[in-house]
């Protein structure tokens, strides 16, 4: 039995089917839609210097710029000294001790820093750049700094130097009031509350790591502010009353 092999036929029922001409106008059906992810804002500048240092920690200037970080911090710079001081300590961990004694050093020359800052330059145009740049720095934070040094300098200082609060706000400050403040006290609270805060994150850090660090200074930081707050209102109430 013959098969019929013309061009109106097909060899096989496997043969690939002939294309109508409707379906070589159309073309290939187009994809669908794919729905775009989410678009990630470009890092600060603050962050990008924050990467930065971080990225320095095994660096031979690494120790020099952290005690940079450590003064700066006290008086005038938003960036903490942690971005450097943790990850040299993770590198370093036989050297986390030298470097939390050089971070309190350098923090508390930088307190000392800040207050005659503000008891020589306040008035010369400080006030402005003060206002103007430094995060946190306002006018309304600066008038309720202010008016707690007339009633107890170490305990002011003590809390800003130990707590998350923005310690240079208050060296700056302690400066401008310079007249209602004990400078022996101020140094002394800055000395115990800034060594205190080092080696408490460098021996949080040893021993349960940077997640636990995180928390500590996220949350337990200011559980540890309120209880100051209520600490200060207490020794307050009493002064008043007295």
């Amino acid at each position: 039995m013959e098969l019929a092999t013309g061009r109106g036929y097909c060899a096989s029922p496997l043969a690939a089917p002939v294309e109508t001409p409707d379906a070589q106008k159309t073309g290939p059906r187009p994809s669908a839609p794919t729905r775009p992810g989410p678009v990630s804002s470009p890092p600060t500048r603050a962050e990008r210097i924050r990467l930065w240092l971080a990225r320095r920690a095994d660096h031979p200037s690494a120790l020099p710029m952290m005690m940079l970080l450590s003064f700066a911090d006290a008086c005038v710079s938003p960036i903490l000294p942690e971005v450097l001081l943790v990850p040299m300590c993770l590198g370093r961990p036989e050297r986390r001790w030298h470097y939390a004694f050089w971070s309190s050093i350098s923090s508390v020359l930088g307190g000392i820093l800040g207050f005659y800052l503000g008891m020589t330059l306040w008035e010369a145009g400080l006030r402005e750049f003060f206002f103007d740049h430094v995060p946190g720095f306002t006018p309304e934070t600066f008038a309720e700094v202010s008016q707690g040094f007339g009633r107890s300098t170490f305990l002011i200082t003590f809390l800003a130097g130990f707590t998350p609060l923005p310690y240079k706000l208050f060296t700056v400050a302690a400066g401008v009031c310079h007249d209602q403040v004990d400078f022996t006290a101020f140094v002394f609270a800055s000395l115990t509350s800034r060594t205190l805060r080092f080696y408490l994150e460098i021996w949080v850090l040893a021993k349960y790591g940077p997640p636990m660090l995180d928390f500590l200074v996220r949350r337990v930081g200011w559980v540890i502010l309120l209880l100051s707050i209520a600490a200060l209102v207490a020794v307050f109430w009493v002064q008043a009353g007295s």
